[in-house]
């Protein structure tokens, strides 16, 4: 039947509109013919709609995919924001320890500087100081320095906090070095202080023997042999010895008479007085000011006296006190 379909021609007619000039126009179709036109027909509509559907299929595909990189585009900005800004934030924290680094660099040299200054009023050696070098084998090469462990990644919020926490450490270090400043400068205050009284205190030997002749108290007198009071320390040398000033002071007299022949009496404040008695000459003037250690006169035997020797006397508000306590030293350079 379908033979016979395709076999059969058909007839189209064309007519024009009644104002129309041309007349009725007729064609003939093969049924052959239209059955391929319709087939063909067919195969079009199929393509097209395949094409239409996975065109929209793929303008889905690429509405998701755009959707979704714009989203992972706005995701790596916000993650580059956040970078930039703790990186911001980091080199603003390494600026601020920087500065707290460059105060605490000051500090630690007045404190260097305070610390030698107070080491030299001790006495205390300040070149002995410790060497910090990495160790070596028998051949002086120096160790491999191990080093391992177990690998644990860090955030930028464990190096942000480890920031804040190294920013909180330098402020307490700079606090505790102020306060350390200041006690260093109340023990270097403290120790010119010390040193001060130690300098105006008759603490030396006033000659370079140390045998006592004669000492403080009650004696038999050498002249007479009658009980006698003893003020002071009669002190055995050669005559030309030199005598030493035992403490910083002003001489206050220079004089000679019967008893203590050629004498020098110095004033170091705080109500103590020094005497040197029987020299044989004075080396000082009256208003001179001395220096613990300074030679003032030399040993002799003027006055009442039965051989060269050194009287040194201490007096303290006016009363003579036994001067043994403070012979505790010899002169620098001794």
């Amino acid at each position: 039947m379908k033979l016979k379909w395709m076999r059969k021609k058909f007839t189209f007619m064309v007519i024009p509109d009644a104002d129309g000039n041309r007349g009725v126009v007729r064609f003939r179709v093969h049924g052959l013919l239209l059955y391929i036109l319709s087939f063909i027909l067919l195969v079009i509509l199929i393509f097209s709609s395949i094409l239409y559907i996975v065109h929209w299929k793929s303008t889905g595909v690429n509405s998701f995919l755009k959707k979704k990189l714009s989203g992972q585009e706005l995701q790596f900005t916000q993650t580059v924001t956040a970078k930039d800004t703790t990186i911001e934030q980091l080199q603003n924290k390494v600026i601020e320890l920087s500065q707290q680094a460059n105060e605490i660099k000051s500090k630690v040299g007045e404190m260097e500087k305070l610390d030698a200054e107070v080491k030299s009023l001790t006495g205390t050696d300040t070149k002995a100081k410790a060497s910090i070098t990495p160790p070596t084998d028998k051949n002086g090469d120096p160790l491999v320095q191990g080093k391992g462990g177990t690998l644990i990644p860090v955030t930028d919020e464990d190096i942000s906090t480890l920031a804040d926490q190294t920013s909180s450490d330098y402020m307490n270090l700079s606090r505790q070095m102020t306060e350390m400043f200041g006690s260093l400068e109340d023990t270097k205050k403290k120790a010119l202080e010390s040193l001060h009284l130690l300098q105006i205190t008759p603490t030396i030997w006033p000659v370079d023997a140390r045998y006592i002749s004669s000492g403080f108290g009650y004696r038999i007198d050498p002249f007479t042999y009658a009980p006698t009071y003893h003020s002071g320390l009669d002190i055995a040398a050669s005559t030309g010895d030199p005598v030493f000033v035992t403490a910083d002071g002003t001489v206050v007299s220079t004089d000679y008479d019967s008893q203590r022949g050629n004498n020098i009496i110095v004033d170091h404040t705080n109500g103590i007085r020094t005497l040197y008695l029987h020299l044989s000459k004075i080396l000082v003037a009256k208003g001179d000011k001395l220096t613990k250690g300074q030679k003032i006169g030399l040993v002799g035997s003027t006055g009442r006296s039965t051989g060269a020797h050194l009287h040194y006397e201490l007096k303290k508000n006016g009363v003579s006190v036994d001067p043994t306590p403070y012979l505790k030293a010899s002169r620098k350079g001794d």
